[in-house]
């Protein structure tokens, strides 16, 4: 009759190793996919809202501009450069009388679309996102224009 207990306490520790790592590599996978979809929830939240928030500007913009007689207006709209450690776009896509902006995150593939509703026509524009300017000057045109500040 020969001994077997070395070798069952040896296969036992090397199993009980190979079940561990296996779980710790599942965990980690799951806490990165987790991460990663968290990070994208976030960056359309922060998308919307500066989007929500630059859309009233250009909507304040256009009350101002139908108010009076203006002939040049300049308004500075301040929002963060980056998001969630990413920079972004912001596309200005004209229509009558609802506009849509296009904020387009850069290091994810994530774009939000919000509506502008203006009486006066936007000009479109594409600009780095962060502090915007909106601009309207009757002697180049009649129309709002978002540059970079």
């Amino acid at each position: 009759m020969t001994d077997r207990r070395g070798v069952s306490f040896t296969l036992n520790y090397v199993l009980t190793l190979g079940i561990a790592a296996l779980l710790i590599t599942g965990l980690i996978v799951a806490a990165g996919d987790y991460v990663g979809s968290q990070r994208e929830s976030v960056v359309r939240s922060e998308l919307e809202v500066v989007g929500h928030q630059l859309a009233a500007a250009l909507e304040q913009a256009d009350r101002l501009v139908r108010a009076g007689d203006t002939e040049e207006l300049r308004l500075n709209h301040t929002a963060p450069a980056e998001i969630a450690q990413s920079t972004y776009t912001i596309e200005v896509d004209p229509g009558s009388p609802e506009s849509d902006l296009h904020l387009n995150a850069t290091e994810l593939d994530v774009t939000v679309t919000v509506e502008a509703e203006t009486t006066t026509s936007l000009a479109a524009t594409a600009v780095e996102g962060g502090s915007v300017t909106i601009e309207y000057n009757t002697t180049t045109a009649n129309e709002l224009e978002v540059t970079d500040d």
